[in-house]
């Protein structure tokens, strides 16, 4: 078990946000019999990583105690020698969410979500497709389970907005959730400015649209009212900063997706909100692109299609603090995935944008 306090230091005047872990973790091996949910192996308190083994029809229940209830999780299997799956049950031994593919290029499965209140999380480790966790399977091999644990992350306020182009080549300045990487050039796509840009995805360590939506302080349901369908889930960043009024907040984003057969029947999307947290009546939300307007069908990433490029702006209404969130969602399933670059966010005091800028503009 991990248990991660958020700390606030400052880099070059500002402030941004670490994580300071205390580490407790133990490893401890796999043991039988332990191949059904009456038969659970229940692991010592501080385990963080299970070394297991499978043979072929068999497969682990194991259950993880003396968590924090309310806490958030990410837990994964990894193995070199099968396909491994991951389901996730409740107390009483109901299947809450099964995953063997954590995005459509990497098949080691992950899961995440909330701690319950019992502070128990039972798991099982199976082989692709036995998403009924009955063992009905032939491979076998050995395995690694890995159990993170962290509380909801919060960003600190910085003077100004930071690292807006993250040339940094990390997080400074930023606070994260979900599948979040920096990428360069070789993403295929990008960057708009500088060397590094920030991708979301849907896949991987994604979290359910309703973690996301607290981690952005929005109300809930709000990206279901955004009316694409049920967001499913997805990752998000977010950065808190002072402006003044009249100042132009500007970002470059491309949406990259998976779902681009036509009619897309899941359109995922990436959205936009901004807060103040001086004045509640000043809260924003809008979706960016949803993965129907994908009309690039050629893309040199990983992803299938792509709306390239496209600039977003918003005029800051009245002094004060403010954050931004970005975010991609999937919507009606969790299996084929979408992602977000977003690069060059800059906040200036002028009164027009650039010349030549294509701009969504918001204003209050």
């Amino acid at each position: 078990m991990t248990t991660v306090s958020a700390q606030a230091f400052s880099i070059d005047g500002s402030i941004s946000l670490s994580f300071a872990t205390d580490q407790l973790a133990s490893i401890v091996t796999e043991s039988e019999p332990n191949n059904s949910f009456a038969t659970r192996q229940f692991l010592p308190f501080g385990t963080s990583t299970v070394d297991g083994e499978l043979s072929s029809g068999d497969l682990d229940f194991l259950t993880f105690s003396g968590l924090a209830p309310g806490s958030l999780f990410t837990v994964q299997v990894n193995s070199q020698s099968f396909d491994p799956l991951l389901g996730w049950l409740d107390d009483s031994g109901n299947i809450q969410a099964i995953n063997d593919d954590q995005s459509d290029n990497n098949v080691l499965p992950t899961l995440t979500g909330i701690i319950p209140e019992s502070g128990s999380l039972n798991l099982a480790v199976s082989v692709t497709r036995d998403i009924e966790l009955t063992g009905e399977h032939f491979q076998s091999g050995a395995y690694t389970l890995s159990l993170e644990e962290f509380l909801l992350p919060t960003p600190s306020i910085n003077s100004t907005f930071i690292n807006g182009d993250f040339e940094t080549g990390d997080w400074t300045g930023w606070t994260t959730l979900g599948s979040t990487s920096l990428e360069t050039a070789v993403f295929g796509s990008g960057p708009t400015k500088g060397t590094f840009q920030s991708l979301l995805s849907t896949g991987g360590a994604k979290f359910d649209d309703s973690i996301l939506e607290k981690f952005l302080g929005l109300n809930a349901e709000s990206l279901n009212n955004l009316g694409k369908g049920n967001a499913t889930g997805g990752s998000a960043i977010q950065q808190t900063f002072t402006a003044k009024a009249g100042d132009i907040l500007t970002f470059d984003w491309n949406l990259l997706t998976n779902e681009v057969l036509p009619p897309v029947s899941y359109p995922d999307f990436a959205f936009v909100s901004i807060n103040s947290q001086s004045d509640d009546s000043i809260s924003f939300l809008s979706e960016l692109a949803d993965a129907s307007t994908a009309t690039s069908t050629i893309s040199s990433t990983q992803f299938f299609g792509e709306t390239n490029f496209h600039t977003f702006s918003f005029t800051i209404p009245t002094t004060g603090i403010y954050t931004l969130g970005v975010g991609v969602t999937d919507v009606g399933d969790t299996t084929i995935n979408s992602g977000l670059l977003v690069d060059n966010i800059t906040l200036n005091s002028v009164d027009v944008l650039p010349f030549g800028t294509e701009a969504n503009t918001y204003y209050f």
